[in-house]
């Protein structure tokens, strides 16, 4: 089957009934059919079948999806509609180099961007720009979105115990040394005090959904291939992960375009074991000499469109939080819109991110929060850059924060 093919007969599910327009976010901005899902399905049919050709207005109007997947939850004929736009990137040639596509896949050149980045930090070159450049807002934007930069940690590669209840892998991703660490290191310490042995497994890579949403999917595949021969080396109980857009890209590991049927078996062997961390965390018995902190902070959940649109699970962390003598826990609202983070979006779209962006820090300002936690790095870090008295962080680290062992 051709991909022009394959990419028809998704789109001939689509009836283009036009229930997904009150939920699609760039359709309730711009109001244009072009930037609804039935207008991006429409588009993607008339570039397979020819009547169509790549220009900037097309590539525009497929580039400004946020690939959120709120069209898919309430599609009545069940459209793949993420597949399609995967689909559809591939027939539109590469736009400039797409550096930020091939880095995540690039530990090395990841580790010298950190210390070149923490270098503008600590010179204190960030300082005097912010404060005596007038220049370009665009840089001023992406500024912005750097948080403060702490040296490179090296994780261990296992954390043992001398009688662990289980023993589990750690699916860390391609910024748990830098971005990620204070996440990592909570993960870690509090699956330890759960009696759960932790391998933070050498040699693993980016999980592959940048590359897949961005027109690359013999890269994700590969990079499907490297993690799945890295973990399937050793027996694990569970394979935990920590960001629910690398959940949601490792569960789709099997529908990749496996070369045959022994390498997708083995993609479903890998994904059988993959829990998310809070979820695992919340199933496990805990010891009787384990308490929680009191903690007297509003604590606000943003669920991510990747937990709820693409993992399609409720959000795992809630009931979990709520097990914290006099934190008070509740859904922030309108969770059922984007951040406007969207993976690779606030890199590429910059506008329309930052105004979907707007629209959520409003309703945070307006809930009094305190805490606001979210399972996805990607929506913390965009949700924090814009944030000035409220700090974004993953469940985790507030659960370890508040627990510790009775005397």
């Amino acid at each position: 089957m051709t991909l022009e093919t394959e990419i028809l007969e998704l789109a001939d599910r689509c009836v283009k009934c036009g229930l997904c327009l009150p939920h699609c976010p760039t359709y309730q901005y711009s109001q244009d059919e072009n930037e609804s899902p039935r207008g991006r399905i429409a588009l993607l049919q008339g570039l397979a079948t020819g009547q169509l050709r790549v220009d900037e207005r097309l590539r525009q109007h497929i580039d400004q999806c946020l690939d959120c997947r709120a069209c898919e939850r309430v599609c009545p004929a069940e459209v793949r509609y993420e597949k399609l736009l995967d689909l559809g990137k591939t027939l539109m040639p590469p736009q400039g180099k797409q550096a930020f596509v091939r880095l995540p896949a690039r530990p090395t050149r990841l580790r010298w961007l950190h210390r070149l980045l923490r270098l503008y930090q600590a010179s204190g070159l960030q300082w005097l720009l912010r404060h005596t450049w007038a220049g370009d807002s665009k840089w001023r934007y992406y500024d912005s979105l750097l948080p403060r930069l702490r040296a490179e940690k090296k994780f261990a590669p296992r954390y043992p115990l001398k009688t662990p209840r289980q023993r589990i892998a750690l699916f860390s991703g391609c910024l748990a040394s830098t971005l990620e660490q204070q996440t990592v290191s909570a993960a870690i310490s509090l699956l330890n005090r759960l009696g759960c042995e932790v391998d933070v497994i050498p040699g693993q890579t980016c999980c592959g959904a940048i590359a897949m949403h961005n027109g690359a999917p013999d890269q994700a595949l590969e990079l499907a291939r490297h993690n799945i021969e890295v973990f399937g080396s050793a027996e694990y109980d569970v394979i935990v992960y920590l960001a629910s857009a690398c959940g949601a890209q490792l569960q789709a590991y099997p529908d990749l375009p496996w070369p045959d049927a022994a390498r997708q078996q083995q993609a479903i062997a890998f994904t059988e074991k993959i829990q998310e961390v809070t979820t695992y965390i919340a199933s496990l018995d805990w010891p009787g000499d384990l308490a929680l902190q009191p903690l007297d902070k509003r604590i606000a959940v943003h669920e991510p469109c990747s937990q709820k649109n693409g993992l399609r699970q409720s959000d795992p962390c809630a009931a979990l939080l709520q097990r914290i003598p006099r934190a008070r826990v509740f859904a922030l609202a309108h969770n059922d819109r984007c951040c406007g983070a969207a993976g690779s979006y606030m890199l590429r779209q910059p506008r329309l991110a930052q105004a979907f962006r707007a629209d959520k820090l409003a309703v945070i300002e307006r809930s009094e929060a305190d805490y606001v936690v979210t399972t996805n790095s990607g929506c913390a870090l965009f949700l924090d850059a814009g944030l000035q008295q409220v700090k974004v962080v993953h469940p985790v680290v507030l659960l370890e924060q508040v627990t510790r062992d009775e005397e």
